[in-house]
């Protein structure tokens, strides 16, 4: 989705965190164990520059609706806080099934209910402020999440696999890395294995400049513009590049390669890559040459491509885009759904679904647009279907909305627009996979609570988490895997 939809959390929760910080000045309580416990893995490594010191955590975990609420053992270190696991097998890598409809684990068929989280990168490695204010350690904030996550039947979580933030980069300049940040990525490929969560990295990010495709402009001597990204030999030579090292890299905490992690399900060529103006012949041309890379670099691995799902012109589905008026904007950014999914190598078509950032207010243009593309995944994929995954979809909540920020019972959000819009989307996709013609949704996206909200994020303390919970439960029935297991005390 585009920056000013994304509306990161940074801007939004400084003032609530601030406000929580001067309260804290006046009613904090004596730091618990955690305090020493959880900064064992992250203090000794770092400077004291990369603390996040700008609020109260020992309050903040005492607040129920804050820290409290799923608060992590205080007295064990933050790496050592599994309780649950998703059950699916964590050796296991995911497949496409037989039929080429959905996915396969073990051999057995399997769809998914997940989440998108963002800057995942920036607290796992403590991004000091003004990166990120976030009331906790960067990796507790993730730890509470996936714990949560398993307890809640979510099994896949989608991420980026590089920051974002300008001062705080993965790749300072061509082939050299932040070792700090990687570690940060080390420790989110680790948690989620011991739980058997499943994850999907975006290797590059239309919108951002920082690790985007701008930044692989910027960094070739002879790309000028973002579009010269899907031609330039040497932009496109750079981001593969930065996938090769990706895969290669050995983690510092499993001593697992990124290639043969079978944590990692798959891997975006870029979020909603865009080429503005261009004949779709140019994107589908990127997409062939760098799918068939990043298999070579790690074929144990899915790909998907991580774009909105826009047809192009001469497609026969253009009518399908979002556009009033008659606008064709959609038809102009370079991408044409059915034939970049149809790409040999690429083993998922994924949509994102945006009502609020195309002008399209309501949920039937969303429920169209999911259950166009599902169908014709199925029925007009040239080469035959392939597993469809939501991969993106989500509903704005502004802040001077007082009947969407309305409390609940539980101290969180009402969102009852959100509510609806969260329905729709799940009502569609829970339909399509009893029919086999649906493989996965991740909602746009889950933050932490006391972290965000920003206009899209979700808190497991709002209404709309509640449908999460819902349909993960719907999806499990269907996959026939259970909510989570427990582990042993041997196991822990």
């Amino acid at each position: 989705m585009t920056p000013r939809a994304r509306d990161a959390s940074l801007r939004h929760s400084f003032r609530a965190l601030a406000l929580l910080a001067s309260v804290a000045l006046a009613f904090a309580s004596p730091a618990p164990a955690l305090d020493a416990a959880s900064s064992r893995a992250s203090r000794a490594s770092r400077p004291s520059a990369r603390q996040l010191l700008d609020h109260d955590a020992s309050w903040f975990r005492a607040q129920m609706q804050g820290g409290a609420h799923n608060a992590l053992d205080p007295g064990r270190d933050v790496s050592d806080q599994v309780g649950k696991t998703t059950c699916l097998p964590s050796d296991a890598f995911v497949r496409v099934a037989g039929d080429g409809k959905t996915f396969s684990l073990n051999g057995e068929p399997w769809v998914f209910a997940g989440w998108n989280q963002w800057e995942v990168l920036e607290a796992a490695s403590d991004a000091p402020p003004p990166f990120r204010h976030l009331p906790l350690p960067g990796r507790e904030h993730i730890v509470r999440q996936m714990n949560e996550a398993v307890d809640a039947g979510l099994k896949v979580m989608r991420l980026w696999a590089h920051t974002i933030t300008d001062g705080h980069a993965l790749q300072t300049k061509p082939g050299e890395f932040d070792e700090n940040i990687l570690k940060g990525l080390d420790f989110v490929l680790a948690e989620a294995g011991k739980r058997g969560l499943k994850l999907i990295l975006a290797v590059a990010d239309n919108w951002y400049p920082v690790g985007g495709v701008d930044w692989f402009v910027k960094h070739s001597p002879s790309a000028k513009t973002h579009a010269d990204f899907f031609t330039d030999e040497s932009a496109i030579s750079l981001f593969l590049n930065t996938h090769a090292f990706l895969a290669n890299r050995v983690n510092s905490i499993t001593n697992v390669a990124y290639k043969n992690d079978p944590t990692i399900m798959a891997w975006n060529l870029a979020n909603e890559a865009r080429c503005q103006g261009c004949a779709p012949e140019v994107m589908q041309a990127w997409i062939e040459r760098t799918c068939e890379a990043f298999k070579k670099h790690a074929p144990n691995h899915l790909v998907g491509i991580g774009t909105e799902g826009f047809y192009g012109e001469a497609s026969g589905f253009a009518g399908e885009n979002p556009g009033l008026g008659g606008s064709d904007w959609a038809t102009r950014e370079g991408q044409d759904f059915l034939r970049n999914a149809a790409t040999k190598c690429v083993d998922y078509a994924g949509v994102h679904v945006w009502p609020d950032d195309w002008n399209f207010p309501g949920t039937a243009f969303q429920r169209r647009f999911i259950e166009q593309r599902i169908a014709a995944t199925r029925d007009a994929l040239p080469g035959g279907p392939k597993p469809f995954v939501l991969e993106e979809f989500g509903k704005t909540v502004s802040p001077t909305e007082d009947g969407e920020n309305a409390p609940n019972a539980r101290n969180g959000r009402a969102t009852p627009t959100r509510v609806r819009y969260f329905e729709s989307a799940y009502a569609v996709s829970e339909a399509a996979a009893r029919d086999g013609a649906l493989a996965g949704t991740l909602f746009w996206h889950w933050y932490d609570r006391g972290v965000g909200p920003g206009k899209y994020g979700v808190r497991s303390n709002d209404d709309a988490f509640s449908s999460v919970e819902r349909h993960a439960r719907a999806m499990n029935a269907i996959a026939r895997v259970p909510e989570s297991c427990a582990v042993s005390s041997d196991e822990a």
